[in-house]
């Protein structure tokens, strides 16, 4: 979807994907550094790895500490993060906002631009289910240091049941790839909250069939990768990005990987 962006911008452009492990981030970002790469984006596990090798940082990946998209700029590299402008676009063009109560699954990276997303939208209170609140304490430090005006909880999934949100959002790989749903989300869906799932592969999750089915609003993964991308783009160039060309080049690839 980059590429056919290039395209349709006219600009003489290429975006590659390469594999990186964990342990050779830095080594691979050297190499990108010493041939001029121009942007790049980051994806899990080393969105917040990546915040530590770059030169500065935007307010909204220093205040998460992630990072998704880097660009080249005053002679250095610049990190910001584009998740958040992915959560709150389609938010936004359903005018909701704000939410009383948030529930997100996961304390990843995109866990950490989501507490930034409801902070923007001008909501207080947002709990981060975890498999184990011991270890996500460090996670919570830091975002309550961020946003010391949040209502910021770890909560085990044990703890659904006496959540009532009315935003919940998948910030974990749980429900697709063959990896399940915990039991206990379906609790969450009592109180009829907006369902927005991060994982855009397959379109329809484990978990927004689920909401659909309890009669809740759900958001797709694709809307959320679509915003951010073109947040990305406009970074990297300066420019408006037109949207028809990406969300096309977009949905056309995913499809072919179904």
């Amino acid at each position: 979807m980059m590429n056919a962006a290039f395209d349709a911008m006219c600009i003489d452009a290429k975006y590659e994907a390469i594999s990186v492990p964990p342990s050779g981030l830095s080594d691979a970002f050297r190499r990108l550094r010493d041939n001029g790469v121009r942007g790049l984006n980051v994806t899990m596990p080393h969105k917040a790895s990546m915040a530590h090798l770059l030169d500065s940082l935007d307010d909204v990946s220093a205040s998460v500490g992630a990072v998704n998209t880097v660009n080249a700029e005053r002679g250095g590299y610049r990190g910001y993060n584009t998740d958040v402008d992915g959560i709150l676009v389609p938010l936004a063009v359903r005018s909701l906002s704000p939410f009383r109560h948030a529930v997100a699954l996961g304390t990843g990276g995109a866990a950490r631009a989501f507490c930034a997303a409801v902070h923007r939208t001008g909501s207080h209170s947002l709990t981060f289910l975890s498999r184990n609140p011991e270890k996500a304490q460090v996670f919570l430090d830091g975002l309550t240091a961020a946003f010391p005006a949040m209502d910021l909880q770890v909560a085990s999934y044990r703890d659904a049941r006496s959540q009532r949100p009315d935003l919940v959002f998948n910030a974990s790989p749980a429900g697709s790839g063959g990896r399940p749903l915990p039991i206990e989300v379906a609790f969450l869906l009592d109180s009829r909250p907006v369902v927005f799932d991060a994982v855009y592969s397959p379109a329809e999750t484990e978990l927004t069939r689920l909401a659909s089915a309890r009669g809740c609003m759900t958001i797709h993964g694709r809307e959320m990768l679509l915003a951010q991308a073109i947040k990305a783009l406009e970074i990297w160039t300066g420019r408006s990005c037109p949207t028809e060309p990406v969300r096309e080049a977009l949905f056309a690839s995913l499809e072919a990987a179904t």
